[in-house]
């Protein structure tokens, strides 16, 4: 095992996380190029791969984080996970470098990482809490989320060299090692492997995934988002669908640029993530900074169909379009978690996160067959605004529930929201 003895539990923390992710990255672009250049891979099979990868968040997201909620150890969870996603990516460079990888393998690789992601997702932020360096729950949360940003950023920037000088056989074997990396900072972490409440007793799965469904429709603030949620993600699901079309076709964009919004929407995030925490600690409530960044959000995508005109001006309005929308949405992500942690508690995260998780997945895979017939029909400029005009209703409902008091508990006292601070 690496030895981190003069490093903090938090950094040793951030660094793990921040090298899976990074490593998980590379895969992604690994899976697709080697698919695509080695197996001859049709459309339709490249379409099994990116569904493989979403299935368990729409078949086990709810069951996942039941059994999250229940594990005592989470540590000792996410280092085994570590070991065996490691594991899978091993195979998986083993088989490319011996010719018998397939398209079948390809998409079981999809699906057991996607699973394990959603397990990681549900202890990750919650075990943040168990580390004894760690005094701003909040301000560390942000570190977590802005660290992954960046190290995605990173990733996306630096697979395209690194597949072309080493091979995908060698970027898998890169992943499995940052796997390894990820469990040997987790296993030198000094602080107690505990959770920081105590896990319910078991009352069965189902009755589990019933009481939070429950949860989230006695908190009104809550069922509110994930409506907005869900059609959110609809329209961004729906644009993305047809966004390459559109920078490249409709707006000429040079192909040296086209990936360079993206790039910029991903630091934005991580500038998002740590900037939320300050808000928080200036006194600004969780509620107001939700719904704040989730209207500001869908306002500045409005500025990507509005793209037109000389090169500099595309390439401004294409990266806010794109851009802040990413900061708004990491700002606003902090502030949700921040509400389920304080208003629900850890106990429920697993089931909030996961039962979350599934709405929005099923809204992308709904937003993402809505944006191709509604480019095909319209065209793909008129496709992107039908797409901002869904996000535009949604954050209006959102904000008419707000004004029309159903975020208020029923009796509250003035100054309250259903246990959210206003």
């Amino acid at each position: 095992m690496v030895h981190f003895r003069r490093v903090s539990d938090l950094r040793l923390y951030l660094t793990g996380q921040a090298a899976s992710v990074f490593g998980s990255s590379l895969t992604a672009t690994a899976s697709s190029v080697v698919a695509v250049i080695n197996l001859h891979a049709t459309p339709r099979e490249i379409s099994l791969i990116v569904v493989s990868a979403t299935l368990p968040a729409l078949l086990f997201g709810p069951i996942c984080g039941v059994l999250a909620d229940r594990i005592v150890r989470p540590r000792r969870m996410l280092v085994l996970i570590d070991l065996l996603c490691g594991g899978v990516v091993l195979a998986c460079a083993a088989a490319a470098f011996t010719g018998a990888l397939t398209i079948a393998w390809l998409c079981a690789v999809g699906f057991l990482i996607g699973l394990a992601e959603i397990v990681v997702f549900a202890l990750y932020f919650t075990h943040l809490r168990s580390l004894d360096d760690v005094e701003n729950v909040g301000a560390a949360r942000g570190r977590l989320q802005s660290s992954e940003m960046i190290s995605r950023a990173v990733a996306g920037t630096i697979a395209g060299p690194l597949l072309a000088t080493l091979g995908a056989p060698l970027l898998f074997l890169l992943d499995s090692l940052t796997y390894a990396f990820s469990a040997s900072c987790l296993r030198a972490l000094r602080s107690p492997d505990r959770r920081s409440s105590k896990p319910e007793p078991k009352a069965g799965i189902l009755r589990e995934m019933r009481a939070g469904v429950s949860v989230i429709r006695a908190h009104p603030l809550l069922s509110a988002f994930a409506a907005y949620a869900f059609l959110l993600n609809v329209a961004t699901q729906g644009t993305l669908a047809q966004r390459s079309l559109f920078l490249l076709d409709t707006l000429h964009l040079p192909v040296a640029l086209y990936s360079a919004p993206m790039v910029v929407a991903t630091l934005l995030g991580a500038v998002g993530s740590l900037a939320a925490p300050k808000l928080l600690e200036r006194g600004h409530s969780p509620r107001r900074l939700l719904l704040a960044c989730s209207l500001a959000a869908v306002l500045a995508t409005l500025a990507l169909p509005l793209a037109g005109g000389p090169l500099w001006a595309v390439l401004a309005l294409v990266t806010i379009g794109i851009g802040l929308p990413v900061f708004f949405g990491a700002a606003g992500n902090l502030a949700l978690i921040t509400i389920l942690s304080d208003d629900i508690g850890d106990e429920y995260f697993g089931r909030m996160t996961t039962l979350l998780t599934t709405v929005v997945t099923l809204a992308s895979a709904a937003g993402a067959l809505l944006g191709g017939v509604l480019g095909e029909r319209f065209g793909v400029r008129n496709g992107i605004w039908l797409c901002q005009a869904i996000a535009l209703v949604a954050v209006t409902m959102l904000l008419i529930s707000v004004r029309r008091g159903r975020t208020r508990a029923a009796g509250a006292p003035a100054g309250t929201t259903a246990g959210v601070p206003s």
